[in-house]
Formats: structure tokens, C-alpha cells, sequence
């Protein structure tokens, strides 16, 4: 752990966010090949929200995130309603995910956010090479969040490579909104070359999600560089226990939500077993940690 005294935040650095439960969560970037999210490799089946839901209960996790690469704002009322049907008959906690903070997209995103009971809508401020200017972020966030802030939703903005882990904490903090904080996933920005402790320094005090993103660093075979791989939960390099021991210094509990980056095996059908693998492995790491069982 970080012996910096630098590193403890302060209370009042911290957002709020009265929906924070500590859960375990699986959702569409958990099985990002079994919905679609490659083009060139899609499934004959697809998983849907509701599918999400049954393998959540199945797998024993508590929370489901209906990502980006499964945008449920293309899903009819229909749709939306068994969603939250099952969900309640599953006892599984639903949280929403988008990309962008538009004012419009994001009130809609708040509109299927109340209709499913989610107290959390996650979000990026853009795509690599396509990201707005931070004032423009900044400006965008100030005019819905009092919108979200009456109906008891939460946004969490996503770090990611684009953005700086400073940069980004600059912004919610000048935000100053008990319904705006961060979504960490720690191996987002490790593309920028950040390191895991500046990190986790910039964000912690600010998060209300967790991304449960692991991943290796190996040397190439010709030696020259080094890439990233996905690995399980707790195989990898991600200091999940030093992360949840900070959140827990500061009082913090957050839902999280498990991401993989599961790769191509050969075949489809290699790959979706080696991602439910995963998912499993996953699980059984975080369900052992002290943290989930207080």
C-alpha cells in the first residue's frame, strides 16, 4: 500500500452517493464477445439484458451494469420492463452505462435509469480520438446534474487513457456535486503510462463504482515492447485488495463490477467458454476477500 500520508483523502474530497453497497456485479463488458461487442465474431444468440440478469443470479453476483457495447436505450419499453421484472425477481441491483455527457443523451439515460430502479448511470466524457474539451464537459455535467441529484441517480464518470487521472478529479471536484463521481477502473489509464499509485491517489476519493479489470504485462516473444493481456480477477497485476483497503480507509463502498478482456481463442465457441470461465474465476477471487463479506 501507498505509505504516502498525501494519499489519505480527506472527507470532504470525497463525492457522495447514497447507493453504495459493496456488491459483486457481472454485466455486458463481463461478457463482451457472448454480446456482440466484435463484429467479426458475433454469437448466432445473443446475450440480452435479461440474459445478463438469469447468468448474474447464476453465477451468484448481486449487481448487473448494462454497458456501452450493449446500449440499452435501443431496447423497446417492452423490453425495458421485463428487464426490471426480472431483475426484481432475481434480486439483482441494475446500474446503466453509456458513452458521452451530452445534456440530452444523458436525461434520457436518467429516464431508463429511474424506470429500472438503477441508482448509477456510468459514463466516459467521449472515445479515444473523439473527446471534448474538459470545459465543455464541465459545462455539459452542471446543466443535468440537478436533474439527477432530485431523482437520487448518480453519475460516474469513467477514466480512461484520453484524459489524465488528474485532469479528470480536477473536474469533478470543480463540478462540486454530490451526484457526479468517478468510475475507476485502474487499467484504463494505465495506457496513458500512469502509474497504479498516481492513480488511485488522484481517484479513490472520488469513487462510487469500481471496474474489476485485471490484466498481465508480458514482454513480446522478439523481445522488443511489451503488451497488455486480460487476465481473471486477482491473476493479473491489478492491486485489487490494496484498491478496497484504501476504499474502506475512507469509508467508501462501492459496487464492483467485473470487466474482462477475454481473448480470441480459435473459435467462437473456444472463446465464450474461456469468457464464462473467466467470469467465474472472477467471481470465486472477489467472493473470498474480506471486503465482501462485512
Amino acid at each position: 500500500m501507498n505509505s504516502n500520508p498525501n494519499s489519505q483523502p480527506l472527507d470532504s474530497d470525497a463525492a457522495t452517493f447514497s447507493g453504495e453497497s459493496g456488491k459483486i456485479g457481472v454485466g455486458s463488458w463481463t461478457f463482451p464477445w457472448a454480446v456482440g461487442t466484435v463484429k467479426e465474431h458475433r454469437p448466432q444468440t445473443l446475450i440480452t439484458p435479461v440474459n445478463l440478469v438469469r447468468k448474474a443470479r447464476d453465477l451468484g453476483a448481486k449487481v448487473v451494469q448494462i454497458g456501452d457495447n450493449l446500449p440499452i436505450n435501443q431496447f423497446s419499453k417492452g423490453d425495458l420492463n421485463e428487464l426490471r421484472v426480472v431483475a426484481d425477481e432475481c434480486c439483482i441491483e441494475l446500474e446503466v452505462g453509456t458513452r458521452g455527457v451530452e445534456p440530452s443523451h444523458l436525461l434520457r439515460y436518467l429516464k431508463i435509469a429511474q424506470f429500472l430502479k438503477a441508482r448509477l448511470v456510468r459514463t466516459m466524457a467521449g472515445w479515444p480520438g473523439a473527446n471534448p474539451p474538459l470545459e465543455k464537459v464541465k459545462s455539459d455535467l452542471r446543466e443535468v446534474l440537478p436533474q439527477f441529484s432530485e431523482a437520487g441517480v448518480s453519475i460516474g464518470l469513467e477514466n480512461y487513457e484520453t484524459y489524465s487521472t488528474g485532469e479528470l478529479a480536477r473536474l469533478v471536484r470543480a463540478v462540486d456535486n454530490p451526484s457526479l463521481g468517478v468510475c475507476l477502473d485502474v487499467s484504463n489509464s494505465l495506457g496513458a503510462l500512469e502509474s497504479i499509485d498516481a492513480i488511485l491517489d488522484a481517484l479513490l476519493p472520488l469513487t462510487i463504482n469500481v471496474h474489476i479489470k485485471d490484466i498481465s504485462v508480458e514482454r513480446l516473444p522478439y523481445l522488443m515492447g511489451f503488451a497488455f493481456y486480460g487476465r481473471p480477477a486477482g491473476q493479473g497485476r491489478i492491486p485489487f485488495e490494496q484498491i478496497f483497503a484504501r476504499l474502506e480507509m475512507i469509508g467508501r463502498k462501492p459496487n464492483a463490477i467485473i470487466e474482462l478482456w477475454t481473448p480470441f481463442r480459435g473459435s467462437l465457441e473456444q472463446t465464450l467458454d474461456l469468457e464464462e470461465d473467466w467470469a467465474r474465476a472472477s467471481i470465486e477471487y472477489l467472493s473470498k476477500l474480506p471486503w465482501f463479506k462485512q
